[in-house]
């Protein structure tokens, strides 16, 4: 059987989104409650006591996930759509505040 990309065959390769949905059938209602457009007491509280957390932006250049990491509390929900996160003196690439603007 002939070999593709990472010893994958070509017809086990995935390639849409509509095969894998028939391979992992329809979310768990549950999961799709979590999804949401504030940031919920349930969330608030556990963002109070979060000592790390991860910040995802994307720019020109592609994706970047930089790591941001303190005692609890150091996360403060403003609102319920707006968080601060302090930011600390790392590895001068400003990377996330470069895909922001």
């Amino acid at each position: 059987m002939k070999q593709s990309v990472a010893g994958v065959s070509p017809s086990h390769r995935v390639t849409s989104i509509e095969q894998l949905e028939f391979i992992y059938g329809d979310p768990a209602p549950t999961s799709l409650l979590k999804e949401i457009d504030h940031i919920s007491d349930h969330y608030r509280a556990f963002i109070d006591k979060a000592p790390f957390v991860t910040i995802a932006t994307c720019g020109p250049e592609g994706l970047d996930c930089s790591p941001r990491a303190d005692p609890p509390g150091f996360v403060r929900v403003v609102d319920d759509k707006t968080l601060m996160i302090p930011d600390r003196r790392g590895n001068n690439r400003i990377d996330s505040m470069r895909n922001s603007a």
